[in-house]
């Protein structure tokens, strides 16, 4: 009997453990943030975008821009921008000398998305690392990403561009004042200015040919015609 009652008691506890384990367990945070599921898209395309970059593949790459995008390298210090058009072109080169370096990109969050139809736009920070000339090198960048959807609706770049963020920024020391934002304003004219438009082109008649004069007498000068003062200086544009 005493066995029985301690078997009982030990089902018991093992019972009330289980639901006390299970009580314990969370279901997994949901990603949060997003107002729409273009955004959520947007989110996943940009997580993936820093892998690509790294793996250094041409092909992979080029499905990820529009054949006009604009991109400023994220190294664009070093290397020249790409403009609309130079894609194919210019992008192996620039995977090249991004893999010679061996570039390292991270985006942080949260980044700011906002999608209008088939665009959408991308802020975020981004942390560089890179190794020229055997030193180590480190930056920030505040990037933009603009991004369209093709008729399959998939998100590709059109824009890419970053500038550096540095705590330590500060305006260098100037010797002389700034100039201000506007001039100064001038004195106000007295009399507007008018500027009249082309007169019209008028075709005079040609003037008709005089009898010629009997010989032995002279022909009179014509007088000459009287200036027009109402009329005025004409314009001469």
């Amino acid at each position: 009997m005493g066995r029985l009652l301690l078997v009982v008691a030990l089902m018991a506890l093992a019972v009330l453990a289980g639901c006390a384990g299970t009580a314990k367990k969370k279901p997994a945070p949901r990603p949060t943030g997003f107002s729409s599921a273009d955004e959520k898209s947007v989110h996943e395309f940009m997580e993936k975008y820093p892998a690509a970059l790294m793996r250094g593949d041409v092909r992979e790459l080029m499905r990820l821009y529009t054949d006009d995008a604009k991109v400023v390298p994220l190294l664009g210090g070093v290397i020249r921008p790409i403009r609309a058009g130079e894609m194919k072109k210019r992008l192996p080169g620039v995977v090249a000398e991004e893999r010679r370096v061996g570039l390292r990109v991270v985006f942080h969050e949260p980044m700011h998305i906002e999608v209008k139809g088939e665009r959408a736009s991308v802020r975020l920070v981004a942390s560089l690392a890179w190794k020229d000339k055997g030193k180590e090198h480190k930056a920030k960048l505040n990037c933009f990403f603009g991004l369209v959807q093709d008729e399959h609706y998939i998100w590709r770049i059109k824009e890419a561009h970053g500038e550096p963020v540095r705590q330590d920024f500060a305006l260098p020391l100037q010797k002389k004042p700034l100039p201000p934002r506007e001039p100064k304003p001038g004195r106000p004219r007295t009399k507007p200015i008018i500027i009249k438009g082309e007169p019209e082109k008028v075709v005079k008649p040609a003037p008709s040919k005089a009898p010629p004069a009997p010989e032995g007498t002279e022909q009179e000068a014509p007088p000459a015609p009287a200036p027009d003062v109402d009329k005025g200086p004409q314009p001469l544009f």
